[in-house]
């Protein structure tokens, strides 16, 4: 896993390039984000909510929510959510968007931390996800 600045959405460095196990440390400055790439196998399902027609909740079965909820978890600003797993299933999954306002992020990808606490100390909390959930998310994010 890994942390550093972006400014206006775009990271103020090579990301790729930092090796594993770096982190920004100190207060994130006015005007920037700090974004945490997850390592393998750890997976964040970033579900939008910028209003009725572009509501990512509401394309997700009742019985996964209950689950997601009690995955590590924290608002973003919009009023979506970043829910972070340890994806189980046996497929490849693409770092992709999709048109259902549910976004994946991979190792090859990163997310705005929005949480007050700093990713290493919450780690533990990531618990790995379901038969079902792997279902859903392979659906969705598989290149199959």
């Amino acid at each position: 896993m890994k942390s550093f600045l972006s400014k206006n959405k775009k990271p103020l460095c090579k990301w790729g390039s930092l090796p594993s196990n770096t982190y920004f440390e100190g207060n994130v400055p006015d005007g920037y984000k700090l974004c945490i790439n997850p390592h393998f196998p750890y997976c964040i399902i970033d579900i939008d909510n910028k209003g009725e027609d572009k509501n990512g909740f509401k394309y997700i079965p009742e019985h996964l929510k209950e689950e997601l909820n009690q995955h590590f978890n924290y608002n973003t600003p919009s009023g979506g959510k970043h829910i972070w797993i340890s994806y189980s299933g046996n497929k490849y999954l693409m770092n992709k968007t999709s048109n259902l306002f549910i976004d994946f992020r991979t190792y090859k990808g990163y997310v705005c931390w929005y949480h007050n606490v700093d990713i290493r100390e919450c780690v533990h909390l990531i618990k790995e996800s379901s038969n079902e959930l792997n279902l859903f998310l392979e659906k969705l994010f598989s290149n199959n």
